[in-house]
């Protein structure tokens, strides 16, 4: 009997590693596949100066760049620490300059080690978010399957949001997101606010997601700890994105650039939404482009109604947050910009995936 028990627990683990095995290569390739196609559209912005990876290695970048120093600050950090024979070896074998025309400054022998150090943390992020909303989604109820393809389909439709610029913290504001969307729903607080610091240098847009959590935090605690909780993690984030506005205050720019009118006329605009560009080397959609927005459309008719209750709600206040921002401060139609309502949005392509279709007309 013992020994049954035992050979049956062995079968058991094996396969769960196997399952797990596959998932991880299943992952592997969706993010290599969407950060191939980030890359080819845009490289590393080595061809603009005020905000090529360049600049924010140095930390002469233009503001509001200048501000996202998370993966420049740990590739100058290893730089320091690893012997130059080693970088020198790091930069000549893993180097995008090789394959990618539009990385062109990684051959550079003084940026080619961190150039490599900040192109693939960038991806490993990447490769963190997709496995970090797979957990979210079958969280959420989300079927097996679903919860799979609906990490994937935002992975790869992820080059089609980079209209007008792409950046390379912008795989690191996806996978904090995400960490801080599954460990709020699963009350792991401490974990919380351990990555309160490195999200908000990442990128600024963190303290604004922090709102976006409180109906996760309502659904899991008292109402009265929800809001301190979300109050002290408003703090901390703001002090630590003040200090970094403190700091670069002399860099050239400005804390925000303001595109309000340039977003109203566009919007106002036919051309607006039947632009097209080059995303994976083929020609698709670019901006606001109607078939573009009648497919998120077509997500949330099949796939709102059935995503839980304090998803719903944190996209609703997602949206509360972000679209205001989004036509404020964001470039025309920059889509990348919606991201406070992406990790709800994956939850909710899941259940569209698992609608059941529309019964035929007698």
């Amino acid at each position: 009997m013992l020994s049954t028990l035992k050979l049956t627990w062995q079968k058991l683990a094996w396969s769960s590693c196997l399952s797990l095995l596959l998932h991880f290569a299943f992952f592997w390739m969706v993010a290599a596949a969407s950060f191939s196609g980030y890359i080819g559209k845009w490289g590393m912005r080595d061809n603009t100066a005020r905000f090529s990876l360049e600049a924010m290695l140095d930390a002469s970048a233009d503001r509001p760049f200048v501000y996202r120093q998370l993966l420049p600050m740990l590739a100058n950090g290893a730089a320091r620490l690893v012997p130059e024979r080693i970088q020198a070896r790091v930069a000549e074998k893993l180097n995008p300059a090789k394959v990618y025309t539009k990385t062109s400054a990684a051959a550079n022998p003084a940026l080619g080690f961190r150039y490599v150090v900040v192109y693939y943390l960038s991806f490993l992020s990447l490769l963190g978010s997709v496995l970090l909303l797979h957990c979210i989604a079958l969280d959420a109820g989300v079927g097996r399957l679903a919860a799979l393809i609906a990490p994937a389909v935002l992975s790869l439709g992820f080059p089609y949001l980079q209209t007008i610029g792409g950046y390379f913290y912008d795989t690191a504001e996806l996978l904090f997101f995400s960490l801080a969307y599954l460990l709020v729903s699963r009350r792991r607080i401490a974990w919380f606010f351990a990555i309160l610091a490195p999200a908000t240098l990442n990128k600024e847009s963190f303290f604004f997601y922090i709102i976006t959590l409180l109906p996760l935090l309502l659904a899991a605690y008292p109402r009265r700890k929800a809001l301190a909780i979300a109050a002290a993690a408003l703090l901390v984030s703001g002090l630590v994105n003040a200090a970094v506005k403190l700091h670069y205050a002399g860099a050239g720019g400005a804390p925000v650039e303001l595109h309000l009118g340039d977003n109203l006329a566009a919007y106002l605009s036919l051309r607006t939404y039947s632009q097209m560009e080059l995303t994976y080397g083929i020609m698709g959609p670019r901006q606001a482009f109607v078939p573009t927005l009648l497919l998120i459309a077509t997500v949330f008719a099949r796939g709102w109604r059935a995503s839980p209750r304090e998803v719903r709600q944190h996209m609703l206040l997602a949206a509360a947050v972000n679209l205001p921002l989004f036509v404020l401060f964001a470039a025309v139609a920059e889509l990348r910009n919606l991201s406070l309502m992406f990790v709800g949005f994956a939850i909710v392509i899941g259940k569209a995936l698992e609608a059941e279709p529309a019964k035929p007309l007698p």
